[in-house]
């Protein structure tokens, strides 16, 4: 509820604020899960699936069944998260908020040129959460191999003997903690499609999460954003339901830049977002209330 999807898209000059309204109009949701069906072609294959497709209507690789759509002349409805549900994730721990102060190697394959859900942005949005709650991330690594045409390397068993000399730095040496225990290899790293470093340091990973030059890691290793970021939202992913506020304090604001809405335009702002806009520069609605 709320998402402006693309924003930060049309705010930069990539979409023009006729398909910001568009995709916002269309964009939908899911429906209930008692309301689904049953998925079928391609993850749900029947007979001549795959021949020549002699069952078209059966094909449904976007999973449109289970979608909530607009009729053209309505937007798509959206979904509204549980409160309950979000208090409960937070209070059960559920929701990593950066509290940790053990040693953390955050080893990955880079594997966005694979289109692959294991998004290399995790790995920052974990070093910002833990920065936020502890006041630095000394105790993460981050470490990444590239996955170029399909080779993935494992880099776990370095990993692991880096990890286990600096756990027995630890137990050597409590005092210095777990900043002051690391060994030599205990810094951000990247690698090739070989395992052979290419790069390590304090700086390797600079330019993701702060203004500075991109560092050499950065540079090889683009690391992209998602719909939500795009939307507006922190880099962290830590909103899972925005405070809303209402379409004409949006404009305002400011939030839409140099684009100045017509009156046709506000008429179909409000009628997509008739509860508001998310205003992420305020906490987690879903949080509970004595968090």
């Amino acid at each position: 509820m709320g998402v402006q999807y693309g924003l930060r898209s049309m705010l930069e000059g990539n979409l023009s604020a006729e398909e910001f309204l568009f995709i916002n109009f269309f964009i939908g949701g899911w429906k209930d899960p008692a309301d689904m069906v049953q998925e079928t072609c391609p993850y749900y294959p029947t007979p001549g699936c795959f021949i020549g497709f002699d069952v078209p209507d059966q094909w449904d690789p976007w999973s449109v069944r289970n979608m909530v759509l607009s009729d053209g002349f309505t937007p798509a409805p959206r979904t509204e998260g549980s409160i309950e549900a979000m208090n409960a994730a937070y209070e059960k721990g559920h929701v990593f908020v950066g509290d940790i102060d053990i040693p953390v190697i955050d080893w990955r394959n880079y594997l966005e040129q694979e289109l692959d859900m294991h998004n290399t942005h995790q790995s920052f949005a974990s070093r910002q959460r833990i920065r936020d709650f502890r006041g630095d991330s000394d105790n993460q690594l981050i470490w990444f191999t590239d996955a170029l045409g399909g080779a993935q390397f494992d880099q776990t068993p370095e990993a692991l003997e880096v990890m286990d000399e600096w756990m027995m730095n630890i137990l050597a040496h409590p005092e210095l903690g777990v900043a002051g225990n690391k060994p030599a290899l205990a810094v951000d790293r990247c690698f090739d499609t070989f395992g052979n470093e290419i790069a390590s340091g304090d700086d390797v990973w600079d330019g993701i999460l702060d203004d500075s030059p991109p560092g050499d890691c950065t540079v090889l290793f683009p690391v992209y954003g998602t719909s939500r970021i795009v939307a507006g939202g922190p880099f962290k992913g830590s909103i899972f339901k925005c405070e809303l506020k209402s379409v004409g304090k949006a404009i305002a604001d400011g939030d839409y830049g140099v684009w100045a809405p017509t009156a046709a335009d506000r008429a179909m702002l409000h009628q997509i977002f008739p509860s508001g806009v998310c205003d992420f520069s305020k906490p987690d609605a879903g949080l509970p209330s004595d968090w």
